[in-house]
């Protein structure tokens, strides 16, 4: 059993989005161009008349950075029980034709279409030419194979038809069948028809084609879609790039308006800026896009957090994947989030998960918990630790300390008490002197004297930021005997450096302000090592470490 009772791991773990990993689609962006994408075909769909024209084409470009889910989207699309009814649909990647020329990506195009659909193509094109039998009852005969000894023997044509039907490795007689189909369709579509029927259109259309033919052809494939198969033809073009080649061959689809078809191209920013540079032509039309789909923060942490949790409502088929759950995964795919710019998109993140879903599992744990993603970055990405932490804090403490600190007021004592028992530390290396008594009083959180006499005082002022505005820092001009303050805050709102303020009288006043802002990552420093130092749980390798974080905040 795997954690929040799963049978099995939900979260993908290869490095490119498989055909069952897609049939999840998570994430308010994805989940808008999947929108677009459905109402493309739909709005055709709708316009569609027995003969569709030139009018009936439309193209949609979706733009994003590598790892935004640009593929999974269109694997998705393309796996849509929804639109089995609807719509052929071809998903091509460029990245994995080499070398490239138009009869090697057309080639591709007709090898994207499932096998089921051609199957079910085949099958319709028979039963239309078992159809022309009053018509044309010898060439039909033909086409089947029913010769003299059929008729004497007794058996009806409808056998040899329903033999066809059954084997791929049929082939109908080529004289037979352009007779048959030549006064109702082209050379051709007739040509199409023929290759559909032997089973081999995922050979491809033959070479030394030229382009104008090429084009022929798969105007030729799209009527025929629609009138045998009332369907629409749909091109998906991953990784399209300035490639001569595929913008040669994409630029005369455009330019052709393929009859009953969509065509959608899938490419970075980069690429797209290079396009620009390098052909405008074809920039221009994709400029003129009939839907421009745009991922653009399909990256963020509120994204990732829908795409993870849909991940497991999918898979949830009892449906006990509670709220209070998906907020405790939330708060942790966070923190991962935040301190991790390498784990900042959706494959990064599901493929941490994969493997914290396997530990957790073989532990017996029903959650994912801070120890499962601890031992996952430090097995799957050795050597990574909280960024910027002097401490070495583990992630799993990490995790805990922010998910435990949600409340201002609980931090800000947390981390006054943190510096009063660094500062306790310190006093017993000899760097400053014991504790004074004075603390806790006027806002002067820690007093001690430093290394050269000079009395010190601590204040904690922490600020819940920018919608808070500034951090107001009382005036402490009565405590004419403290020679240093440090002033330590998380407020961005703070210019960092050391001033004399005045008296009245304009006379200057001995004490001096330092303040030290404190990020995320420091107070996770110091809430850590308190909590090992009331624990008695110091190590050797901390002592030098608690002195770095000490002279970090200017405390000694």
């Amino acid at each position: 059993m795997y954690p929040y009772r799963l049978a099995l791991n939900p979260y993908p773990s290869s490095p490119t989005p498989t055909a069952e990993d897609t049939k999840v689609l998570g994430g308010s962006k994805h989940k808008s161009g999947k929108s677009a994408i459905l109402s493309c075909i739909d709005d055709l769909a709708s316009k569609l008349h027995e003969n569709p024209s030139q009018k009936d084409f439309r193209l949609i470009t979706v733009i994003q950075d590598v790892g935004s889910g640009k593929t999974h989207l269109a694997f998705h699309i393309r796996g849509l029980q929804q639109l089995s009814n609807k719509a052929a649909i071809s998903y091509v990647d460029l990245a994995q034709i080499a070398p490239r020329s138009v009869e090697s990506i057309s080639g591709s195009i007709l090898r994207g279409f499932s096998d089921t659909h051609l199957s079910e193509f085949r099958k319709e094109i028979i039963l239309h030419l078992k159809s022309k039998i009053n018509k044309n009852p010898k060439n039909v005969k033909k086409i089947f194979g029913y010769g003299l000894f059929d008729s004497i023997t007794g058996k009806k044509i409808e056998e040899r038809v329903k033999k066809c039907l059954n084997d791929p490795t049929f082939i109908p007689n080529p004289v037979a069948l352009e007779d048959v189909l030549g006064d109702d369709f082209s050379p051709s579509e007739v040509q199409v028809l023929r290759q559909i029927v032997e089973s081999r259109l995922k050979e491809g259309f033959g070479k030394d084609r030229t382009l104008e033919e090429a084009i022929d052809y798969f105007a030729s494939l799209a009527k025929l879609t629609h009138r045998f198969m009332k369907k629409l033809t749909f091109i998906e073009i991953d990784e399209f790039d300035p490639d001569q080649e595929a913008m040669t061959l994409v630029k005369a689809i455009i330019n052709a308006h393929l009859p009953a078809t969509i065509l959608m191209l899938i490419l970075t920013p980069h690429s797209y800026e290079q396009i620009r540079n390098s052909n405008n032509s074809v920039f221009d039309r994709l400029e003129k896009a009939n839907y421009k789909i745009d991922l653009a923060g399909s990256n963020t942490p509120e994204e990732i957090l829908d795409i993870v949790s849909e991940y497991i409502k999918y898979h949830d088929s009892g449906k006990c994947f509670s709220v209070r759950e998906e907020t405790d995964l939330g708060a942790k795919v966070r923190v991962i989030y935040d301190e991790f710019q390498d784990f900042r998109n959706v494959r990064s993140m599901t493929n941490i998960l994969y493997h914290a879903t396997e530990n957790a599992s073989a532990r017996n744990i029903f959650a994912i918990d801070e120890q499962a993603l601890e031992d996952t970055i430090k097995g799957i990405y050795p050597g990574l630790r909280i960024r910027g932490s002097i401490m070495s804090v583990p992630v799993s403490e990490f995790i805990r300390i922010q998910k435990n600190y949600a409340d201002l007021q609980t931090l800000e004592s947390d981390v006054k008490a943190a510096v009063r028992d660094l500062v306790s530390h310190a006093s017993i290396t000899g760097k400053v002197a014991p504790l004074k008594n004075e603390s806790n009083s006027n806002g002067l959180d820690v007093v001690y004297n430093d290394s050269s006499g000079m009395k010190v005082a601590v204040s904690v002022i922490l600020n819940r930021g920018k919608a808070s505005g500034p951090t107001i820092i009382p005036d402490f001009s009565s405590f004419s005997d403290v020679n240093k303050r440090v002033i330590l805050t998380n407020s961005d709102l703070i210019q960092q450096k050391n001033h004399v303020r005045k008296s009245p009288i304009g006379a200057p006043l001995k004490m001096a302000e330092t303040i030290v802002n404190i990020d995320r990552s420091r107070m996770a420093d110091l809430l850590y090592f308190s909590n090992k130092y009331k624990n008695n749980q110091i190590k050797d390798e901390d002592l030098e470490r608690a002195l770095v974080l000490a002279k970090s905040i200017r405390i000694c």
